[in-house]
């Protein structure tokens, strides 16, 4: 019995995700965010606990370039030019932190952004179903579509007029149509009139 059936899960656990291009381009946008956000955090993670300087650079699929550098990717691509010298120059380390505190802030705030839109495609998406639903709820409270079940004779027979004057409407558009296709008669006519008896 597995681990998962004995705490009562039905679920299968954790499953190995296959490593292939998404297909979807919405989806493949959505996976590089969350991506791109969970590297970030653990780069912060291991800068802040094990007091090294790290650099990240990716190019999204439009081509547009997200980096992430400690204490700034400037000094650590030339240390990188330079990664036979020995010792380092020493440097300002309050300027340091300046530097690394202001590029914090700025890839919070792409993130902080990147969710935005996100929750905003999703927002959009709600308004639409709702919309739709709401045209339907109003459509379904049409005086046509009411039950007749709980009205008085009085209220039915003005039901049954309401619905011979929308009859006569619909026919004289539709008669009038026929008449400017050259295919139709007046709706006079083609037809008789309703008495309130009918």
């Amino acid at each position: 019995m597995s681990m998962e059936q004995t705490k009562g899960r039905l679920t299968k656990g954790k499953q190995k995700i296959e490593m292939k291009v998404i297909e979807s381009y919405g989806d493949r946008m959505v996976t590089f965010s969350k991506r791109k956000a969970g590297i970030l955090k653990k780069m912060s993670e291991i800068i802040t606990m094990c007091n090294v300087e790290a650099a990240f650079l990716v190019f999204s699929e439009t081509r547009k370039p997200y980096t992430f550098a400690h204490p700034s990717m400037k000094e650590l691509a030339e240390r990188l030019n330079n990664y036979s010298r020995q010792e380092m120059p020493e440097k300002d380390h309050t300027v340091e932190l300046i530097e690394a505190h202001k590029k914090q802030n700025i890839e919070n705030f792409v993130k902080n952004f990147e969710a935005l839109e996100e929750e905003l495609a999703t927002v959009n998406e709600k308004l639409k179903l709702l919309k739709k639903s709401r045209n339907e709820k109003k459509l379904n409270k049409m005086w046509w579509n009411s039950p007749l079940k709980n009205l008085s004779v009085e209220e039915c027979q003005k039901r049954h007029q309401a619905f011979l004057e929308l009859h006569d409407k619909l026919c004289d558009m539709a008669f009038s149509r026929l008449g400017k296709n050259g295919s139709g008669t007046s709706s006079g006519h083609a037809r008789g009139g309703h008495s309130d008896g009918d």
